[in-house]
């Protein structure tokens, strides 16, 4: 069995290269967005603002848990205020990117069910942003009340630890998203393979093309919440454990 050294070792090796490849691959494609106008659209603009959210953690979350690997105890670096700072950082992050999933799920049921509506407010990249990034913070207003510095560590507050994770849970993954994004990839499919597409012929070829997205970029969404849910899942049960523990 491998020894307490060799295992820390171990992890801080993935943790570095999982910051230098969301680094890299984040502000990869922040640049691709921001240099390529022809590429800024609803879509694109909340895949940023994924990527926004995972710089988020790789700057203020993973250089902190790397350092608790080596420190214990009590310890300068991480008073209490700075401690309910970060936590809020990286769980607005996540809300957000998860916010962002969702509204890709509406935008895809709206070009899919409903081409031709085009005055939708959501659908315009400088209203939904703020609104994604607002709500994620309010909804996650409850960490710096949960989240306390003991012992050098950030931790959850005993009490708090059931009523804190059912709540993330129900906000951050079963009951609004998934739920939400199920029902609405449901219809979308529904849609693709029983329902004729509706053709409007005061709407040029181009933007019926445009407006209608191939199946293969249905599937590719599917892809990303599959993974995005098989990904942050069971981290959040880990630190559920290791916050009770």
């Amino acid at each position: 069995m491998a020894d307490h050294g060799t295992i820390v070792l171990s992890l801080t090796v993935l943790y570095v290269i999982t910051m230098i490849v969301a680094l890299a691959g984040n502000t990869l494609l922040i640049c691709i967005v921001w240099k390529k106008p022809r590429t800024r659209n609803l879509t694109s603009f909340l895949f940023v603002n994924m990527a926004v959210a995972d710089l988020m953690v790789a700057v203020f979350q993973m250089p902190v848990s790397i350092t608790h690997f080596y420190v214990s105890g009590s310890s300068d670096f991480l008073d209490s205020f700075n401690c309910r700072f970060l936590y809020y950082a990286v769980y607005v992050s996540i809300i957000a990117s998860i916010s962002c999933l969702t509204v890709m799920a509406f935008d895809r049921y709206f070009a899919v069910v409903h081409p031709f509506r085009r005055s939708i407010w959501f659908r315009k990249p400088k209203i939904i942003t703020p609104i994604i990034w607002i709500s994620s913070m309010a909804l996650m207003s409850i960490v710096p009340v949960a989240f306390k510095l003991g012992r050098g560590k950030c931790r959850i507050d005993i009490s708090l630890i059931l009523p804190f994770y059912a709540y993330f849970f129900a906000i951050g993954f079963l009951q609004l998203p998934l739920f939400t994004i199920s029902v609405l990839y449901t219809l979308v499919t529904r849609k693709l393979c029983f329902h004729e597409v509706p053709v409007d012929h005061n709407v040029s070829e181009e933007q019926r093309e445009q407006e209608i997205p191939k199946k293969k970029v249905i599937r590719m969404l599917i892809t990303v919440v599959v993974v995005f849910a098989v990904c942050w899942l069971p981290v959040t049960c880990i630190r559920c454990t290791m916050a009770s523990a």
